[in-house]
């Protein structure tokens, strides 16, 4: 009996540790962006949201260096060598970004009509500091060091919501929310650094091996990530302004949906690297991030006011009430969908980035021919998106169980001549 329920009490608690901390982040973040709402003027609460999204479009490099990282750790042993490697190829990646981020600069200024410069100067070292905390994450993840896991992502968490809100209580304005933006994401890295303290070893060939599987990594990260945040563009080009804000406002509640199991992908990602071939292992993973979806799909359909109330008040978005239970199912599938494309990255599957691009032409092309208008549109078009999501899912589950249940190619031996 210990010997089957230890191991389970281990996985709850590790996920319990991990859950917290990264509900911890969350919240934090949201805060910083309540107190923008309130002590910034709409202009500029627009230009830092547009930047917070330039931010998330390139923190696509921290998550694929911590996937790499993870997996790395999880399927081969390490005496300090291979988590010195993927520390260095975290500085490598966010010196490169730095660069990219600088160079842009006056392209950013331009597509995003923001006229001050230190602002959009500060992405970059911004930016560069979440990609250092992704190689770090990496490594402790893939070390099930899960309780300075948690604390780094408790970190990013607070330093954006005591460094980021408090400069806008000091002084309300972009320059400073940037500023405290930056001096946040400082705090994550350097918690990481003493936690990862006394890696050395790696080498050069190592550092280009772990950078070749994060390009890989990415790419397919960058596609789940397109196709997750398409429903809302759809949505602008296809509805007319009232609707396609009401559809906006019940993304919050299909993204907070996709967050919530986040800590599941966590936790079993180092042991379906390690696994690959275990497909019962996956489908537990994939039940339990379904489960937390049917619990959400449940509450918004129990509390439809609450709901509304959250988003933005019954007097906006009245009207939304009824079809909030939709949006949670939709952010159920993609998070579905985002433990699969974690799987195949696990299993360096490097097809399923193509599979998920060509979903999404799918859904764009079949959203412009089908979409009608009113809230008849909004329905039809987060059905649209729960569809595909699933569709995707069960293609790639399809995919990496046919993958690792094919036997292996062993010639036949040659008949003796005679």
């Amino acid at each position: 009996m210990n010997s089957v329920t230890e191991p389970r009490h281990s996985f709850l608690r590790s996920a319990a540790v991990v859950a917290v901390g990264m509900a911890i982040m969350n919240v934090a973040a949201y805060g910083f962006t309540l107190i923008g709402t309130h002590r910034l003027v709409p202009e500029q609460f627009g230009a830092i949201t547009a930047l917070l999204g330039l931010l998330l479009i390139g923190n696509v490099a921290s998550l694929g260096l911590q996937a790499t990282g993870a997996r790395r750790l999880a399927t081969q042993s390490d005496d300090g060598s291979l988590a010195h490697a993927m520390l260095q190829a975290g500085r490598r990646t966010a010196a490169g970004l730095t660069v990219v981020c600088l160079l842009a600069t006056p392209l950013i200024m331009w597509l995003l009509h923001i006229d001050s410069v230190l602002a959009v100067l500060l992405l970059a070292p911004t930016l560069a500091g979440l990609t250092l905390m992704g190689s770090q994450l990496g490594v402790l993840q893939g070390s099930q060091r899960w309780t300075e896991l948690a604390a780094v992502y408790t970190s990013v968490g607070l330093g954006r919501l005591a460094f980021g809100g408090g400069a806008l209580f000091i002084h309300p304005s972009l320059d400073s929310a940037m500023i405290g933006l930056a001096l946040g994401a400082v705090v994550p890295p350097v918690l990481g650094s003493v936690f990862l303290r006394g890696a050395s070893g790696g080498t050069p060939a190592a550092v280009k091996s772990l950078l070749l599987e994060t390009a890989h990594g990415t790419h397919t990260l960058l596609a789940f990530f397109v196709i997750a945040n398409a429903d809302v563009l759809l949505a602008r080009g296809l509805l007319d302004g009232t609707h396609s804000g009401y559809y906006a406002a019940g993304v919050i509640v299909a993204k907070a949906c996709l967050f919530l199991p986040q800590f599941v992908i966590v936790i079993v990602f180092p042991s379906l690297a390690n696994s690959p071939g275990d497909t019962a292992k996956l489908r537990r993973a994939i039940l339990a991030v379904a489960g937390l979806g049917v619990c959400t799909v449940l509450g918004t359909l129990v509390l439809p006011d609450l709901v509304v109330k959250v988003i933005g008040g019954p007097e906006k978005y009245g009207s939304l009430g009824p079809y909030t239970w939709l949006f949670a199912i939709a952010g159920s599938a993609y998070a579905v969908l985002q433990m699969v494309v974690y799987a195949a990255i696990a299993q360096q599957e490097k097809r399923a980035a193509l599979v998920i691009w060509a979903g999404l032409v799918v859904l764009a092309a079949t959203a412009v021919i089908v979409l009608g208008d009113g809230m008849a549109g909004v329905k039809t078009l987060v059905a649209l998106t729960s569809g595909c999501a699933l569709l995707l899912s069960a293609l790639l589950t399809r995919g990496l169980t046919l993958r690792t249940s094919a036997p292996a190619y062993s010639p036949a031996p040659a008949e003796p001549d005679r």
